[in-house]
C-alpha cells in the first residue's frame, strides 16, 4: 500500500487538535507487522470454563469418554535444529466485543502460535539436548483427507490445562477453576498457553494426549499479548511444528484448530483463513494509554470454543499459525467468527519467557487517532490517511523527539501509515532502543523525525 507524498503538500489550513476519546489509541507497546487497513472488535478477557463437568451433572462436556490419541501417533526422532527469533510480539485471548456495528459481542478463548526460518521447522531445543521428537510436516493432500491427517499427526502436540486458584476455592473437584489449551513448544516440556488461562492460578495440571496427568510449573507470563509458558517434569515430547516466517498466511487457506473445547480433549475442527489484520481492543484500560490494543491478528472461522484458550491453529501441513485466542459470538458458543494470535508473535514472547522470565515491549510514547475523512475535514488536512498525535508522554523518546499533538504520522521507516492501528503495529515490531524514522506533517509540510524507542514498565 503506497501513499502520494504530493497529498500532504496540498492546500492546507490550520485548526485546533480535536481529542476523538473512543478513537484514541495507544502507540506503545509490542507485536508483529501492519498491513491493509485494519479492522476492529472491542473485547473483554473471558472466564476459563469449569473443568470437572460431567454429562450426569448436566454439564456441556467432560473429559470423561473424549478421544485421546497415542502419544506415538504422528511422532518422529529429528534433530534438534537452531530457531530462529521473530522480531514480533502480540497480545491474544478476549472475551466480549464490539465488531464495528456498535452491536455488544461475547468473546471466549482459544490460542496457538509460531513460525520458524527452516522448511524442516522442527520446534527446536537448546544445542546442548539430545535429540528431540517433533511431529511430522503434512505432505500436500487431496481435500477430503487433508484434516484427518493433520489431526493424527498434530494432535499429540496439544494439551489440556486444568487450573486450580490459589487458594483451592474455586469451583468443580478439588479447587478446580478452569480450564484451557496448550502447545507443546520445545520437547523438553516448555508449553504455550493464553495468559488468561493460568492468570489466577495456584497451581496447574497438564494432560498430556496420552492421557499422563503431570504438574505444571509456571514460567512466565505475558499479560500484553496474553501468552504464558509453563513446563512439565518430561522428555521427547512431540513438539509442534513451526510455519516458516517466509511464507505469509493466505486469505481462503485450509486451517484446523484443536484444543480442549469444554473439557472435551482432542477436539478438532477446520476451516479457513477469513482475513488478516484484523484489530481487537480489549475492554480494558492501560494506565495513562488507553484501551489495550491487539493489532494484526487473524481471523478464522473454524469453531472455537471455551476451554480452546491457548490450542493450536495449524495449516494444512500440520504447521503452527496461531494461537487460537477468542471469538465474537452473541450466544456464547462459536458463530464462525474466531481470532488467533500470528504464530510469529507469540513465539517471541514465548523465547522471552524461557529466556528472561518476562517480556520488554516497546514504547514510542504517544496517543493518537486515525486521520479519518472527518478528522481531516475539521482540521483542514490535505490528506485522509495517517495517525494524529493527541498527547505525547513525558521522559518518553516521543517527548525527546520533540514530537507534539497535532502532528500527524504518516511513515515509519519508508512504511506508509494509513491508520493508527498500523503505526501501534509498525512499534510492536520493533524492539527498546531501536531507533525509527517517523514522516510527519506539521504546519502544512512534511518532515523526518528519528525517535528511539523506550520501553514499556512492567
Amino acid at each position: 500500500m503506497g501513499y502520494d507524498r504530493d497529498e500532504w503538500r496540498r492546500p492546507w489550513r490550520s485548526a485546533e487538535v480535536a481529542h476523538g476519546p473512543e478513537a484514541s489509541q495507544a502507540a506503545s507497546t509490542g507485536g508483529t507487522g501492519a498491513g491493509d487497513d485494519v479492522d476492529r472488535a472491542i473485547a473483554r478477557y473471558p472466564q476459563p470454563p469449569p473443568t470437572g463437568w460431567s454429562a450426569a451433572a448436566g454439564g456441556p462436556g467432560s473429559p470423561v469418554g473424549s478421544v485421546r490419541p497415542p502419544d506415538t501417533v504422528g511422532t518422529v526422532e529429528a534433530p534438534a535444529s537452531p530457531r530462529r527469533r521473530p522480531t514480533g510480539i502480540i497480545l491474544g485471548a478476549v472475551l466480549g466485543a464490539v465488531i464495528g456495528t456498535g452491536a455488544t459481542l461475547l468473546v471466549t478463548d482459544a490460542l496457538p502460535g509460531t513460525p520458524e526460518a527452516e522448511p524442516n521447522n522442527q520446534a527446536a531445543v537448546d544445542p546442548d539436548e539430545p535429540s528431540t521428537v517433533s511431529a511430522p510436516t503434512i505432505e500436500p493432500l487431496s481435500e477430503s483427507s487433508i484434516v484427518p491427517a493433520v489431526a493424527e499427526a498434530v494432535t499429540p502436540s496439544v494439551v489440556r490445562i486444568d487450573v486450580r486458584t490459589g487458594d483451592g476455592d474455586g469451583p468443580g473437584p478439588g479447587g478446580q477453576s478452569g480450564l484451557g489449551s496448550g502447545v507443546v513448544y520445545r520437547t523438553d516440556g516448555y508449553i504455550i498457553t493464553n495468559h488468561h488461562v493460568i492468570e489466577n492460578a495456584g497451581s496447574v495440571e497438564v494432560r498430556l494426549a496420552s492421557g499422563d496427568v503431570l504438574e505444571a510449573e509456571i514460567i512466565g507470563s505475558d499479560e500484553l499479548n496474553d501468552i504464558a509458558v509453563v513446563k512439565v517434569d518430561a522428555e521427547d515430547l512431540p513438539a509442534i511444528n513451526l510455519r516458516p516466517e517466509d511464507e505469509p498466511l493466505l486469505v481462503g487457506e485450509t486451517v484446523i484448530a484443536i484444543g480442549s473445547p469444554f473439557g472435551l480433549d482432542a477436539s478438532v475442527t477446520a476451516g479457513v483463513i477469513s482475513a488478516l489484520n484484523r484489530e481487537i481492543r480489549l475492554d480494558e484500560q492501560v494506565p495513562g494509554q488507553g484501551l489495550q490494543t491487539i493489532p494484526s491478528i487473524v481471523q478464522t472461522d473454524a469453531a472455537i470454543n471455551p476451554g480452546n484458550s491457548g490450542g493450536a491453529l495449524v495449516d494444512a501441513q500440520g504447521r503452527l499459525v496461531g494461537i487460537n485466542t477468542a471469538i465474537l459470538t452473541r450466544s456464547g458458543a462459536s458463530q464462525g467468527v474466531g481470532f488467533a494470535v500470528p504464530a510469529d508473535q507469540a513465539v517471541d514472547s514465548t523465547d522471552q519467557l524461557i529466556e528472561q522470565g518476562f517480556v520488554r515491549h516497546p514504547l514510542l510514547g504517544i496517543a493518537g487517532q486515525d486521520v479519518t475523512a472527518e478528522v481531516a475535514d475539521e482540521l483542514g488536512l490535505p490528506a485522509r490517511r495517517g495517525a494524529i498525535i493527541e498527547s505525547v508522554q513525558p521522559d518518553t523518546g516521543a517527548a525527546a523527539a520533540d514530537l507534539r499533538p497535532g502532528d500527524v504520522i504518516v511513515s515509519m521507516d519508508g512504511e506508509p501509515l494509513a491508520t493508527m492501528s498500523q503505526l501501534v503495529a509498525e512499534v510492536r515490531r520493533r524492539a527498546p532502543g531501536d531507533v525509527v524514522e517517523l514522516e510527519i506533517f506539521r504546519e502544512g509540510e512534511l518532515r523526518d523525525v528519528e525517535v528511539e524507542l523506550g520501553e514499556r514498565p512492567r
